[in-house]
């Protein structure tokens, strides 16, 4: 079966870009959209499912549980990138989307059905949504875009734009970096889309040439194996950059407002009453028949005199 899948009646097909199989209107639609929205699909399904069974039943299915056991392990890679598990799990839905559609794609491509096995004419029906740059692009877009929208969403248009000029953006020096910075969202669209697309390109070019590498016609599958086996490694690897990365983006644009935050929270150390895990109690006012209560907010100079007068 798996012969029957592999074998390419001219070779070994490989394209750097996706195929045309037919047209919508003014769009083209191409094998990498078709397997995009197929997987879209499928996955939606999965995880529609998984959650009524969360919800309305609670008895738990190995699926149901391997799902869990998934979105634990996006909030935990998450909590590292926003420094708390709150707002990770809060952003879970969205840069899990990623994830899960990432490795969804990487993973269901290297089923015998994608690719030059199961073709129309002489075109594949399924190409990797990632395989495809126009693909990676998009997904990329998508990702800074949203992290823009949370970072407003989150701290507010100015502070979103003090992460780029500081709090001084008149300020010559101030105002080139922050255009560098601006520069530098364009440079990590370049960097996550190039990144998901040669990866995958790769070992589907990798898994063809193995394919044929012994006899004509790609007729030996076995010698693919090892490289299957590695993809599956590539596809968790690309799905946990590619999510930890856009989560950094996001926990770095919001950092600003934790700041301000903590420091309109914290008052003068040195300032009774202040001290971390100080009660009442602690409090010279509080204590049974003090009387320093009127001279705690005296300056250390009068307190001195107050000292050396009462030992005199």
């Amino acid at each position: 079966m798996l012969s029957r899948f592999a074998a390419v009646t001219e070779g070994i097909h490989i394209s750097l870009s996706a195929e045309p199989l037919f047209e919508l209107g003014p769009l083209t639609v191409t094998n990498a959209i078709l397997y995009g929205i197929v997987c879209a699909i499928f996955m939606a399904y999965v995880l529609i499912r998984a959650s009524k069974k969360i919800n309305v039943k609670p008895i738990k299915s190995y699926g149901v549980s391997i799902i869990e056991m998934i979105i634990e392990y996006i909030i935990g890679v998450l909590s590292g990138a926003f420094g708390s598990r709150e707002k990770a799990a809060r952003f879970t839905p969205v840069f899990g989307f990623f994830f899960l559609f990432i490795i969804f794609t990487n993973l269901l491509g290297i089923i015998p059905l994608v690719g030059p096995g199961f073709s129309v004419g002489e075109t594949p029906l399924f190409r990797p949504f990632t395989a495809d740059l126009n693909g990676t692009i998009a997904m990329s877009v998508i990702a800074i875009v949203v992290v823009q929208y949370l970072s407003i969403k989150e701290q507010g248009g100015k502070k979103h734009i003090q992460h780029y000029f500081s709090d001084k953006p008149a300020n010559p020096i101030n105002f080139f970096i922050g255009i560098l910075e601006v520069f530098g969202e364009f440079t990590r669209i370049i960097s996550l889309s190039l990144r998901l697309f040669l990866n995958t390109a790769v070992g589907e070019i990798l898994i063809a040439v193995f394919t044929s590498m012994i006899l004509v016609n790609g007729r030996t599958p076995i010698a693919v194996i090892p490289i299957l086996l590695f993809e599956v490694l590539v596809a968790y690897i690309q799905a946990y950059v590619f999510t930890v990365l856009a989560g950094t983006y996001l926990g770095m644009a919001i950092s600003h407002s934790n700041d301000s935050h903590h420091d309109d929270t914290v008052r003068d150390p040195m300032s009774p009453g202040t001290l971390p895990g100080e009660s009442e109690y602690s409090k010279p006012s509080a204590l049974p028949g003090a009387s320093l209560h009127s001279t705690v907010h005296h300056s250390p100079a009068t307190l001195t005199n107050q000292v050396v007068g009462h030992d005199g």
